[in-house]
């Protein structure tokens, strides 16, 4: 048989699986942590890299705190120590908008009508699966994930993101006339419990894997909510709020990936504006930037804090074994914070098909060479819809 490309010839193959198994296209369609337990048996027969998380995690940095001149990140960078054997360094990079008030520029270039890195990777790579892409993050933003012309803002509440993802609806309480919001679990438990017998035992471990993975972040989800310091509900007078948003998102991703619900997702950890309110450090983000001298640490305590967040989404991938077969790709807003500068400007790609261990220059190139690039390594110009995918740049980063 002719494929017409290389994601043809898997959603065709998935196809093949679903019909030997006997399972309606109506059930698939029902269910979306069924349709993506099955997508697994075809993503895990390929070896290919075929997921992408972006990450925006702003402050910038202090080139001398985080380069390394050997195998050993210096302070800033420190956190991810133990992934800089999976991690490239991007040196010498630049952005099309550093700075404050530009955060469209972060998964973009700018453009306000062309889509978002993350969104179109959602509309190539992600064609076939049941959500194309995933944005979440702490603060809304409505311009940071574009689909063309519109922006797309980004999901703060960690149940609304479980909701898109598994279409948990029926929201409100007891008390309101509304029916009590199902659980995720047993709303789709009782869609795949008379499909048992048609799945092998790996499917089988899979799924309860995954139920599992899923009561978890619901229950954490309502301890947040019995508590005044809610976790969907961002605030500078919340003492907990944007530690406990922040990781419960990363896991939201990590399970979103691993269920196979999605190819793109995204997670901003705070915007460019920096009015982000720091928990555990006591101090709006923006405090430490220009108070250097005053306060000669809190620059690096808090890009070490900000580190450490996407070290636990690294953390959050690597316990599911998702890390080799998906990349991610991290931004910032600026290099040096204190000059607003747009030198050096920290971005870093981690995991599947990445040489790791060093430091590559950009040449002075922006995130659009990056995204060139890695849109070319997941193969996003050959998806079904591949006539979609935008080209970022006319060159790429060589040595990724």
């Amino acid at each position: 048989m002719r494929y017409k490309d290389c994601f043809d010839k898997e959603r065709r193959e998935f196809l093949g699986v679903v019909k030997r198994a006997g399972i309606a296209t109506g059930l698939i369609q029902a269910s979306s942590m069924l349709a993506g337990v099955l997508l697994a048996r075809t993503a895990e027969a390929q070896s290919s890299v075929n997921k992408h998380v972006l990450v925006f995690n702003g402050g910038g940095c202090h080139p001398q705190k985080w380069f390394p001149s050997g195998s050993t990140l210096p302070s800033q960078s420190a956190p991810l120590q133990n992934y800089f054997s999976q991690m490239t360094m991007l040196s010498n990079a630049i952005l099309s908008g550093a700075g404050h008030g530009v955060m469209f520029h972060r998964f973009n270039n700018g453009s306000w009508s062309d889509d978002s890195f993350d969104v179109n990777l959602g509309r190539t790579i992600g064609a076939n699966y049941p959500v194309k892409y995933l944005n979440v993050g702490t603060t809304a933003e409505s311009a940071l994930s574009r689909e063309g012309n519109n922006g797309k803002p980004t999901i703060t509440s960690p149940q609304a993101a479980l909701d898109i993802l598994f279409a948990g609806g029926g929201g409100g309480s007891s008390g309101s006339g509304t029916a009590p919001r199902k659980s995720v679990v047993d709303l789709h438990y009782s869609a795949i419990s008379s499909l048992k017998t048609k799945l092998g035992q790996h499917e089988k471990e899979k799924l309860d894997s995954h139920f599992t993975a899923i009561q978890e972040i619901e229950s954490a989800i309502q301890s947040s909510n019995n508590n005044t310091n809610t976790c969907s509900t961002i605030s500078n007078a919340s003492a907990t709020g944007f530690d406990a948003t922040c990781k419960m998102q990363a896991d939201i991703v990590a399970l979103a990936l691993s269920c196979n619900l999605t190819a793109s997702a995204s997670i901003a950890f705070g915007t460019d504006a920096h009015t982000h309110y720091l928990d555990k450090l006591g101090r709006e983000s923006h405090t430490s930037h220009h108070n250097q001298g005053n306060m000669p640490n809190a620059y690096t305590e808090d890009i070490v804090y900000m580190q450490g967040l996407t070290k636990y989404l690294l953390d959050a991938l690597s316990a599911k074994s998702l890390l080799g077969s998906t990349i991610v790709t991290q931004v910032s807003d600026m290099g040096d914070a204190d000059s607003h500068g747009n030198s050096n400007v920290p971005m870093l790609v981690f995991g599947g098909g990445i040489t790791g261990g060093r430091t590559v220059s950009m040449g002075g190139k922006d995130q659009s060479a990056l995204y060139q690039t890695i849109g070319l390594k997941l193969r996003a110009d050959q998806s079904p819809n591949g006539s979609y995918f935008r080209k970022w740049a006319s060159s790429t980063v060589s040595g990724l």
